[in-house]
């Protein structure tokens, strides 16, 4: 991920007489936003700790609390509920904007969309003293909360490295993950940070949030929460396996035996039983497993769930409950699939591809159809499209209703922009990666607008059809750019 620049620095040095104040603020700005800045600056030039950083803000009163009152050592197994993806109205959602990767115009454009779908929702979104300046200005989103993050560089992914759970009596708790994503340590403490910011009624409301860390690794963006189960993929496990099996990477090598298939399947199987005592649900496969049959044909398997390997799980697979009422029916899964995105191409008009390659910045020379086209055509795209119909009729014999939803490939050499990405990369243009509430005996879903008009309309037809009413919200571009789709790029506090 790309660092942030001492932006913060540069605000010591020049003096904040021209930042704004806070959302809840027109006056200008107070000590404390300075000091906001100063800490900020700080933090970018001596490299200071979340512990060190967290006393300085509680001593100079830029923070109600300390986080590390609020620590719970450790609970106990099934001390802490999961709400599941869909069956509660969402109280309050959590964001993290860094200017890093968005302009002021993009999050303002995204929040207020938020607010106008959900205008009794809690809004709560960590700034870095840039951003919450440029924030300070957002007439008529009066449930919005900017949380200062005093500079530390947080991804803009909330939802992997934390969950927002439950104790046994409704409080919140903030359950951290162990297994750090290279390139984002700071998420560690990103979980604290919303701790130590919390408005004080709030906090009075979520009962004395309390942080832990999980006793093993988990990935929200490779889990999906069903009621009475947890839907993952192998990928899901993946970090546990190699624990287990005291190796540093999947060994593949191993996987033309028998025994080195099983054996990793046992891994497999004991990491999925853990994790089924973390969500306190077991777990369920959306895919087969390759634990029986010829040699020849498990590892046929085995290569085609391989080829979901980088993927999270929920950018390619949104799970709609049955709908209320409707005696026999089943869920639906909708499953991404490279076919319909080929025959999405042939649908799209040049409005269309304008429209995307203004929201995603495209070098302006690129012929947009041929380069989805050269995307859905890659080894990559052909190995996911092996995943997801593996995944697609094994839902199906699980008594799903499976429908297909397209999806497109863009590297990162057609944007204009491909100087600070990875060379050879590409991200995806989807219509999964979605947020399902309960509201008003209605169920909602919400996700990033794709870019492309149509494709979102028939999204919105499709949803509706499985019986959720879809808002498509102003997509914040480098989130989808580098991976993290609407559902990554946010986390919830359910009523």
């Amino acid at each position: 991920m790309p660092r942030r620049t001492h932006l913060a620095l540069f605000l010591l040095i020049v003096g904040c007489a021209s930042a704004r104040a806070p959302a809840s603020s027109s006056r200008a700005p107070s000590a404390a936003v300075r000091s906001e800045a100063a800490l900020a600056a700080r933090v970018a030039a001596e490299g200071l700790s979340f512990d060190e950083t967290e006393r300085l803000a509680v001593a100079w009163g830029l923070v109600p609390r300390s986080s590390a009152g609020r620590h719970l050592d450790r609970a106990a197994p099934g001390a802490l509920r999961f709400d599941d993806d869909w069956t509660r109205e969402i109280a309050a959602s959590v964001y993290s904007l860094p200017s890093s990767f968005f302009s002021a115009a993009q999050a303002k454009a995204f929040l207020a969309g938020v607010h106008a779908l959900a205008p009794k929702r809690e809004i709560l979104v960590l700034a870095d003293p840039t951003m919450r300046q440029d924030l300070g200005g957002l007439p008529g989103v009066r449930t919005l909360r900017i949380l200062p993050t005093f500079g530390r560089d947080y991804s803009p992914w909330p939802r992997d490295p934390l969950s927002l759970t439950r104790r046994a009596d409704g409080g919140l708790a903030v359950l951290i993950r162990p297994n750090l994503q290279r390139g984002r340590e700071e998420d560690a403490t990103l979980g604290r940070a919303l701790i130590q910011t919390l408005p004080t009624d709030l906090d009075r409301r979520f009962k004395q949030p309390v942080w832990t860390v999980a006793g093993g690794p988990f990935h929200n963006g490779q889990a999906l929460i069903a009621p009475k189960a947890v839907w993952i993929s192998i990928h899901t496990l993946e970090p546990r396996i190699l624990e287990i099996l005291g190796v540093s990477r999947i060994p593949v090598e191993t996987f033309g035996t028998a025994a080195g298939i099983d054996r990793y399947l046992a891994a497999a199987h004991r990491a999925a039983d853990e994790l089924g005592v973390l969500y306190g649900r077991p777990m369920r496969f959306v895919h087969p497993l390759p634990d029986r049959g010829e040699l020849a044909a498990r590892v046929d398997l085995l290569r085609a769930l391989g080829g979901g390997a980088g993927t999270d799980l929920d950018s390619i697979v949104t799970l709609i409950p049955r709908r209320a009422g409707a005696a026999g029916a089943p869920p639906v899964a909708f499953v991404a699939d490279i076919a319909a995105g080929t025959a999405l191409l042939g649908r799209l008009s040049p409005t269309d591809l304008a429209a995307a390659k203004a929201a995603y910045g495209f070098s302006p020379s690129v012929d947009l159809a041929t380069v989805f086209k050269s995307g859905l055509e890659t080894p990559t795209a052909r190995g996911l499209a092996a995943f997801l119909d593996a995944i697609a009729l094994h839902l199906a014999a699980e008594k799903m209703e499976v429908r297909r939803l397209p999806l497109l490939f863009a590297p990162f050499a057609a944007l204009a922009r491909a100087d600070e990405l990875p060379e050879g990369g590409n991200f995806l243009i989807g219509w999964n990666n979605a947020v399902l509430e309960t509201r008003g005996g209605t169920l909602r879903a919400e996700a990033f607008a794709s870019g492309l008009p149509m494709a979102d309309r028939e999204a919105i037809a499709a949803y509706s059809a499985a019986g959720a009413r879809l808002t498509l919200l102003p997509t914040l571009p480098m989130s989808v750019i580098r991976g993290g789709g609407y559902r990554c790029a946010s986390n919830h506090v359910r009523r």
